[in-house]
């Protein structure tokens, strides 16, 4: 089984009647998607992270001057004001599979964040994030024998959803070089699957009609986050970070069946930045998360492959006493949990940034508009898939 039809199937499995109408499907016709990678388990990874962080290849662990973060617990700990952080992305793909090529674009909220300093020399943190997206349609046109008449019909499927994080955290300052953070999150999210025929009932006649099926599920869970960031020299910040996950529960809702318990594995985080001249900077990051490990996934659907890694480089072409002007260039290939049939899965990406730093002092960003480019690509045999993406991020401070 493969093309759109092994995604269809794979995907409504739940369904018995969804399934007895796939048998009978022979070549697909069209299909469409944010991406088909982990179409059989929970979907695509959507990293929680900045247009800035995004630009410099980072994943989200061990960047200097962070003002909003998800993924690093303690990266809020040196803000001097409330600070708010908001992202968007759109993206446009393509991809190729078997003998299918086809194109998609969506649009996403990656990042949503805000951070409150107390008199106890602690940040409160809050954020909304993505986690896994599960976006795609397929369609398919063939023909159906009903009362001994041959029938065109015209197939849709459709599944859409995915999981979010909202997390809140503390993060504390402890001494001028070393600060420590926490944070709780809980899971949130909805997927809805959509089985659509139409017909030509005249041509049949009697009680044969074009039908619809939906079914829906809603996702639960939680998990708890600590890290740690530390400047031992004015040119070096380090950052690490553990993630623990709960059961992330698939509960279905009114007429869908079959409830999903799943494993998410640990994930640990470390990422480096080093200042090599008042204008320029490096910086490393590297995630480890083994998901071959995790149970509730179909056999064979986890990915074998561990580790991710990015770095990039940030320097300031313009730098004024309150405003400065950094561009940046970045890398990271990643290790996403699910493959598409047998192959694990790899995600290669080149990012460009600039951002516009409105307003700064003594390395204080207090109002900022960050934008960064994306050219990557994701292969997991058959399936080659190509994007384009753009990430735009506005915070300010002192509000």
């Amino acid at each position: 089984m493969s093309g759109a039809r092994g995604i269809v199937a794979g995907v409504f499995g739940r369904s018995p009647l969804v399934a007895a109408l796939l048998a009978a499907l022979a070549a697909p016709a069209s299909a469409s998607a944010q991406s088909f990678l982990g179409f059989r388990a929970l979907g695509v990874p959507i990293g929680a992270v900045d247009a800035r962080t995004t630009a410099l290849g980072n994943l989200g662990i061990g960047l200097a001057r962070v003002e909003i973060s998800a993924t690093d617990p303690a990266a809020s700990a040196r803000l001097l004001w409330p600070t708010f952080g908001v992202t968007m992305q759109p993206s446009w793909g393509s991809f190729d599979m078997d003998e299918q090529s086809g194109t998609s674009r969506t649009n996403r909220l990656p990042l949503l964040g805000i951070g409150y300093p107390v008199r106890a020399g602690g940040v409160v943190t809050a954020s909304l994030s993505g986690h896994l997206e599960q976006r795609w349609i397929a369609r398919r046109q063939s023909t159906v024998t009903l009362n001994e008449v041959d029938v065109q019909v015209q197939d849709s499927y459709r599944n859409d959803g995915g999981t979010s994080v909202v997390r809140l955290g503390w993060a504390q300052r402890i001494g001028s070089v070393l600060a420590l953070g926490v944070s709780g999150g809980t899971y949130l999210g909805r997927l809805d699957r959509v089985f659509d025929r139409q017909l030509d009932s005249l041509a049949v006649g009697g009680e044969v009609y074009s039908f619809r099926e939906e079914y829906a599920w809603s996702y639960s869970g939680y998990l708890l986050s600590a890290g740690f960031n530390a400047d031992p020299h004015p040119l070096i910040h380090l950052a690490g970070a553990a993630e623990w996950s709960g059961t992330l529960k698939e509960v279905p809702q009114d007429d869908a069946v079959g409830e999903g318990l799943y494993t998410i594995p640990l994930r640990l985080s470390a990422g480096a930045t080093g200042r090599l001249s008042p204008r320029l900077a490096f910086n490393v990051s590297g995630i480890y998360q083994d998901w071959s490990t995790s149970d509730g996934f179909l056999a064979g659907v986890t990915s074998g492959r561990k580790w991710s890694f990015g770095g990039g480089v940030e320097w300031h072409v313009v730098e004024g006493e309150t405003r400065s002007l950094p561009v940046r260039f970045g890398y990271r290939r990643i290790a996403p949990p699910f493959r598409f049939e047998a192959e694990d899965p790899v995600e290669a990406v080149w990012s460009v940034g600039v951002g516009l730093n409105l307003a700064e002092a003594e390395g204080f960003r207090f109002g900022w508009m960050d934008l960064s480019f994306e050219r990557g690509d994701r292969w997991s045999a058959p399936l080659d898939e190509r994007f384009w993406r753009a990430t735009v991020s506005v915070g300010i401070s002192r509000f």
